[in-house]
């Protein structure tokens, strides 16, 4: 793996480099073409080829992209095109992710949102970080101590206690293709705040008694423009602890869902809570719920 990072992203002078550099900065130029109502600075392109570089550079994007077993046999330019056309279990390509970034980057934001892009990105991690173990704190050093744990950049957190700058750009950085692909939130991200662009999974580690709330999570990619728009559905898991404390939560929480859809004709909320947990049963009779429930539908 250090010779593919060596050959296609760290010398200049090489092959690899030259062929990546040409494919990145072809999609990047024809995007800015596109362009017509403002004039984008020619330094953000350079910016934009740097950016997809870096974290395309990371072992974990190459194990999972780059022709690795056969990149001595092929020429550099058909293993470039080959990680970039890779696609992911949503059958999504590197190519289309970056393109589609870029397309949102030049025409719907500001010149303030993307400078808040490029900052967000360009101060992201892509390398191990060090983690106090009860996660409150982080350095950038190599602490040897016990209570410091090195962990992959690709899962961060935010909480109340992270700072609220910190906060905005990891926000910003998981709207994007780049780290962090799995985001840790507590309550301080759960409303409030768009997490659509690259999203379609949320697990809900903790409960809540009230449905709307768990609906109000996961509408943080639940919204117009996300990435399951008109293509996947959105994943949403509630994993509780049978017999315990956890299932009584998830059953009190699933018969409010089931009379709120009586009440409201909210036959759409069903779909936020799964069908199939063995062992855990609505008290109200499914015929029941049935035979009350009714549509507003149009």
């Amino acid at each position: 793996m250090a010779k593919v990072q060596r050959s296609y992203f760290d010398d200049v002078k090489t092959a690899g480099r030259q062929a990546l550099d040409e494919e990145l900065s072809r999609l990047v130029n024809a995007k800015l073409a596109e362009n017509r109502s403002e004039a984008i600075p020619a330094l953000i392109s350079e910016d934009l080829v740097d950016m997809m570089r870096r974290f395309l550079r990371v072992w974990t994007t190459l194990v999972r992209a780059f022709p690795v077993n056969q990149h001595e046999d092929i020429s550099p330019e058909l293993a470039v095109q080959l990680m970039l056309d890779h696609v992911d279990g949503s059958q999504v390509s590197w190519r289309e992710k970056f393109g589609n970034f870029i397309d949102f980057f030049v025409h719907r934001c500001s010149s303030a949102e993307r400078e808040g892009f490029l900052d967000a990105t360009s101060r992201t991690t892509t390398g191990a970080i060090y983690v106090k173990i009860d996660g409150l704190s982080a350095t950038s050093s190599s602490d040897e101590r016990d209570d410091i744990t090195k962990t992959l950049a690709n899962v961060q957190e935010a909480t109340g206690q992270t700072d609220r700058d910190q906060r905005t750009r990891l926000m910003r950085s998981f709207n994007t293709p780049f780290f962090p692909d799995i985001l840790v939130c507590s309550e301080v991200m759960g409303e409030g705040v768009d997490l659509h662009r690259y999203c379609r999974y949320v697990i809900h580690h903790d409960l809540a008694w009230n449905p709307s709330q768990i609906e109000q999570r996961t509408g943080r990619v639940d919204r117009l423009g996300c990435k399951a728009e008109n293509r996947h559905s959105i994943h949403v898991y509630l994993p509780y602890v049978a017999g315990a404390s956890d299932e009584r939560q998830f059953r009190v929480m699933r018969d409010r869902e089931q009379w709120f859809r009586i009440v409201m004709g909210q036959d759409e909320v069903t779909k936020l809570i799964p069908n199939d947990d063995a062992g855990c049963r609505p008290n109200l009779p499914q015929q029941l719920v049935e035979q009350l429930s009714f549509s507003l539908e149009i």
